[in-house]
């Protein structure tokens, strides 16, 4: 798959990027001209039905049904499309080793001691060796393994819907490379993404224009709802409306944030504090900046919260900077895939 290829080379025509979430389809499609990308399309489709439970799929020929619509809805003719791996199902590393290795050998080597030869049967292993290292006299080699049921899977969804899935990314490469995108001058040092999706969150540490670190945690927006329906008494739409800052039944935000949503926003922090623990323990390197992604980054407040926990610099990601747009954040995964181009071979599966 090839996930790491830098996304300035080549390439004038940019796929629809289709980021396939638990509560929406969200769709991103940019324009490049010569060396500077601009938006082109950006839509939302939020889910009428359950189609996920957890990871898995509910109704395929539904959700094949719900991207044909929006699709057809935003007047895309062209069948090819982006999409991507979930971070919940896909195996992401980067290992280090010595320059005089072979690096087809060091990451079969690898995959050998952390999974069973049954398993490794059953995977599809892509690896990278990164032009760049931490360490002097050494190599880093990127490593991917996606379970070959779920390419299978995901790919008929595509079909079923006439749409041809000519590049499939890895949802950490989509995150990292849409942050370099906006961000061009943050190659230097590493830098922390998290993406607070509504059933996942997502945290990738990168550097030097790669990601080095990922974490997925099963916490997200649905469960800051949950919280606030068991707390208040709530129906599922009035906790969404106190969520999004909205006071609800004489129950202000400010009071619902103050019992409810910090607690929650402490959960992710902590693991976000365990995930830069382990890449400075890894690489000896500090990470001192923190950008918040998905649909829950809207939260009111969240940045301060996240500051004052952390004592890191920490910032809203904004997807669509490119186009003077600072909102958005919750299509970061779309934006980096629309970022793949066609004939972009060395992503295709």
């Amino acid at each position: 798959m090839g996930w790491l290829t830098k996304f300035f080379r080549g390439g004038g025509y940019c796929l629809p990027g289709l980021d396939i979430g638990s509560y929406s389809l969200k769709l991103v499609q940019l324009e490049k001209d010569k060396n500077r990308y601009k938006l082109k399309i950006k839509s939302e489709y939020v889910y009428e039905d359950q189609i996920f439970a957890g990871t898995e799929i509910v109704d395929l020929f539904l959700l094949s049904s719900y991207i044909k619509e929006l699709f057809k809805s935003n007047e895309i003719k062209e069948k090819e499309v982006a999409i991507h791996v979930p971070l919940t199902s896909c195996f992401y590393s980067v290992i280090s080793v010595p320059s005089s290795r072979n690096p087809e050998e060091a990451v079969m080597n690898y995959m050998q001691s952390i999974i069973t030869p049954e398993e490794l049967a059953e995977v599809k292993i892509d690896y990278r060796t990164l032009p760049v290292s931490i360490e002097k006299n050494r190599i880093d080699i990127a490593i991917a393994a996606v379970k070959r049921d779920f390419l299978e899977e995901r790919i008929g969804v595509i079909t079923h819907a006439g749409l041809s899935p000519v590049v499939i990314d890895i949802e950490p490469a989509a995150i990292n490379n849409q942050f370099y995108l906006n961000y061009p001058e943050s190659t230097a040092s590493p830098v922390c993404l998290v993406d607070i999706g509504a059933t996942f969150t997502k945290i990738v540490i990168s550097f030097g224009g790669y990601p080095y670190l990922t974490r997925n945690v099963e916490y997200g927006g649905h469960s800051i709802t949950e919280q606030l329906q068991k707390e208040f008494m709530l129906g599922v739409e009035d906790a969404e409306e106190l969520k999004k800052g909205n006071s609800v039944k004489d129950i202000a935000y400010e009071e619902a944030f103050s019992r409810v949503i910090i607690r929650s926003i402490k959960k992710i922090v902590t693991e976000v504090l365990w995930t830069i623990e382990n890449f400075r323990n890894r690489f000896n390197l500090d990470v001192d900046r923190i950008y918040l992604y998905g649909g829950s980054s809207k939260l009111k407040g969240i940045v301060e919260v996240v500051k004052e926990l952390t004592g890191k610099k920490v910032y809203k990601g904004a997807p669509f900077s490119l186009s003077g747009i600072e909102t958005g954040e919750e299509f970061g995964v779309a934006v980096g895939l629309s970022l793949r181009y066609k004939g972009d071979s060395n992503v295709k599966v």
